[in-house]
């Protein structure tokens, strides 16, 4: 795999929720992480993206103190493709 060190124009930021947890957010893959001593901040956190539309994508995932939630979000279009194609046989 090669690594460009240009800046990517994927639009991508940090948010820190509270002292425990912080999400790496794009506009269609997210990671939660939090100290594996607050695990109800997570939970909170993974709640709420949920009710705004997001989706875990991966089991849970731990090192060095934290724990990392993967997470997913798709366009109403490409949710309504996936749809259509589960749909046919």
């Amino acid at each position: 795999m090669e690594y460009n060190e240009t800046k990517s124009s994927i639009d991508s930021h940090s948010v820190k929720l509270s002292q425990h947890v912080k999400i790496d957010i794009g506009s269609t893959f997210s990671i939660v992480s939090c100290s594996k001593h607050r695990l109800p901040d997570l939970v909170s956190a993974v709640d709420n993206l949920v009710e705004k539309g997001w989706s875990i994508t991966s089991g849970l995932t731990s090192d060095d103190g934290l724990v990392f939630q993967g997470m997913s979000k798709f366009s109403k279009d490409e949710e309504l493709s996936k749809q259509k194609k589960r749909v046919k046989v």
